[in-house]
Parts: C-alpha cells; structure tokens; sequence
C-alpha cells in the first residue's frame, strides 16, 4: 500500500513538473529578426504560438526568450480548453501561465454559460481566475425550458471571477440585472453554484411591485425559474410592495420597516415577510394615500395571497391604526385604534376584515373615532370636487340686455 502511495505520489509530480517544463512553441510567424537586445525576437504577420493545451495568436509579436514571455499587437486571440479572450493587444508568460488582454476585451467560455466585456482582462490559467479591472461587464447566460436564453448582467468598476467555483465579486458602482430585477450596491457577490447573491454598501433590489433596501442585503434564487425564492436585508431593512389594482380598484401599497426583515417569494410574487426588532408597517390605498394605516411592535408578520395583503401577526407592544372606507360610497367612515401584547389582523381585498387583540403586559385596547362628518373622499373625487368649484368661480356671467 505504501508503494501505491509513494508511486502515486512521484506520477503527480512528474507532471507538474512536465507542466512547468514544457516549452512555449512559435508555430508561425511571416517574418523574424533578432533585437539588438540579447534574446528578444520580433514576430511579425500571422503569429502562432501553443503551451500545452493553450494556444494564442496575433499580428505582431515581441517574445523575451529570458522570461519566456510573449507581448503581442494585432488582434489578440487567446484560446483554452475552457474558452477563448479576444482583444487588441495581450501577452502571455510560460512560467505564470497567465494571459492579458487589454482593449475591447471579449472572453466566453466553450459552455456558452459566461461572457466577460471591458478594456483589460488577466487570466490565471493555473488557478482559473479571472480579473477584469477596468469597465468590466459579466454575463451569465442559462437556457430555459421554453428555448429562451436567460441573462444575468452584472456591471462594475472592479470584477473577478473564480472559475472553478463560479463565484464572482464585483466593487463599485455595481448594477446587476436580471429580467425585470435591477440591484445596486457597491460590492456584490454572486454564487451560481450555490444560486445566492450578497449585497454590501448601500444595497437596493427593485423588482416589479417590490424594492429593498438595508445595510446589506442576502438573496437566494431558484435554480430552475430564475426567480427570487427569498430575500434577507439586515440593518435599517426596508421593503415596499405595490399591487395594481384590477377592474378599476385602486392601488394597494404595502411598507415595512425594521432592524431585520426576511422576505419569501411564490411565482414572482411575495407571500411572507417578517420584521424584527423596532417593526413598523403601513398599508394603504392609492386613493387614500394621505390616510396610512398603521402596525407596530416588536416584530411584524405579514402573509399574502397573490401579492395581495392577507393577515397580518404584531407582537411585543403592539398598536394598530387602520382607516375603515366604506365601499357603496368610496369615503372614510372612521379611525380604529388598538394596542395590546399581540394584535391578528385578517384582510380582504386589501381591508380589515376582522382583528384580534391579547393582552397580559400591555393591556388589550380598542377606540373607534367617528369620521362620517368630515366627508372625507378619495382623492379622485376631490379633485373633480375642486375643478368643478375652479370652473364655477371661473365661469363668466352674461350681462342683462337693457
């Protein structure tokens, strides 16, 4: 057994040595001369050279014998097992086995999965990492079941790339797009093994109806769908969701606000959101927006149904304040106030339907105020009220013929 191992052990380093020795090979060049310094030569028209499993060509060439490195002008065109670089002009060194490219930089790899843009690429063949540190622009290309093709685009000052782990960093000014979800930050980070993406530095994700902001923030997608399965915003954490109204209904509008909120999606739309520690939380129509109705405590838990608020769950000091409309006439009937150690409220179409309150620490308590008197509209109404009186007052008055 320990002959295997020790016989292992020398097939291994004989290749990696093998690896390190073997030479860098001009297979082509139109012309050659000989620099007056000591072992340059200067290549010229339709350049080729191969080390091992790469191969790179391109118009001009200066190759430093002394460091086996090759310089090179001319459409640039680098090629791997793995992928290919274009570019204006590169280099290639034997010993590092690394390969930059620099000016109107192209690399994809042979899987047609990544595609990398910008003005200066280095690749480390050895480790499989790649550098992008000047206008860096990353694809992530995935097929779906219908034939479309997917795309995650991911913008930066800075971008790097680990290959082996598909995980990529991205730093300043970052702007990563996909279908309709658009997030910036200024340092990113993007697991496609692990299907995650985390945020840093004043993070904010926005997608059709719903936006997050916070300190950082941590999201989770689904493999298959290419849909945001969760959301995770730590510190200052704010979520907003907007759903339209059908068949002539108003907006509704829903914010929440705490130190932690974790949200969960279903099918592009959201179906779960906690907040916790100092939770605070707003739902209204677009009618009504002047008139917010309120939830805070401890910790807040709000459940949808198709996007649309269905019951709500405060906890710990909890108060309530929510605005009863009554629907024949579309105007504000009263004010309800609760408060209580736990306060349930169910929804229906966007309304208090019916609401629980429990209290031992903080005593259960309700007032209602009456608002029927103060003819409160929503604004629509309000504004043809006030243009219709604007044209009354406006309106001139014939004069009596004597």
């Amino acid at each position: 057994m320990k002959k295997f191992a020790f016989f292992a052990f020398l097939v291994c380093l004989a290749t990696d040595l093998s690896a390190q020795t073997s030479p860098l090979i001009m297979r082509h060049a139109d012309s050659l001369s000989v620099s007056r310094k000591i072992g340059f030569l200067l290549l010229n028209g339709k350049v080729h050279f191969t080390h091992d499993s790469i191969a790179f060509s391109t118009e001009h060439a200066t190759w430093n014998k002394n460091l086996d490195r090759v310089d090179c002008d001319g459409n640039f065109l680098f090629t791997h097992p793995d992928g290919y670089i274009k570019a204006k002009s590169g280099s290639y060194q034997r010993k590092t086995e690394i390969a930059i490219a620099i000016g109107n930089v192209e690399a994809k790899d042979s899987a047609h999965t990544y595609a990398f843009f910008g003005e200066r690429l280095i690749y480390d063949k050895k480790n499989k990492f790649l550098t992008l540190p000047s206008k860096p622009l990353l694809h992530q290309y995935q097929k779906q079941k219908d034939g479309k093709i997917d795309t995650v685009s991911v913008k930066a000052e800075y971008i790097t790339f680990d290959e082996n782990n598909e995980f990529a960093q991205a730093f300043r000014n970052v702007v990563i797009n996909q279908a309709d979800m658009i997030v910036t930050c200024d340092t990113g980070y993007l697991d496609k093994k692990n299907n995650w993406i985390a945020l840093k530095g004043h993070p904010k994700c926005t997608m059709e109806g719903y936006e997050l902001t916070g300190d950082s923030i941590y999201l989770t997608i689904d493999a298959d769908k290419r849909t945001l399965k969760t959301a995770l915003v730590i510190r200052n954490a704010k979520g907003k969701q907007h759903e339209k109204g059908k068949m002539g209904k108003p907006d509704q509008f829903t914010e929440a606000n705490g130190d932690t909120l974790y949200a969960e999606f279903s099918n592009e739309k959201i179906s779960r959101l906690y907040v916790n520690l100092n939770a605070h939380g707003t739902f209204y129509e677009s009618d009504f927006a002047d008139y917010k109705n309120k939830m805070d405590g401890g910790r807040l838990d709000l459940a949808f149904n198709a996007g649309k608020l269905q019951s709500a769950l405060i906890s710990g000091d909890a108060q309530s304040t929510y605005f009863h409309v009554q629907d024949k006439n579309r105007q504000i009937d009263g004010r309800n106030e609760a408060a209580g150690d736990t306060i349930r409220i169910a929804f229906d179409e966007g309304k208090v339907k019916h609401l629980k309150m429990l209290g031992t620490k903080t005593l259960a308590s309700g007032r209602y105020f009456d608002l029927t008197k103060e003819n409160i509209l929503p604004t629509s109404a309000q504004d043809s009220a006030g243009r219709k009186m604007a044209k009354k007052k406006t309106t001139p008055v014939e004069e009596k013929k004597k």
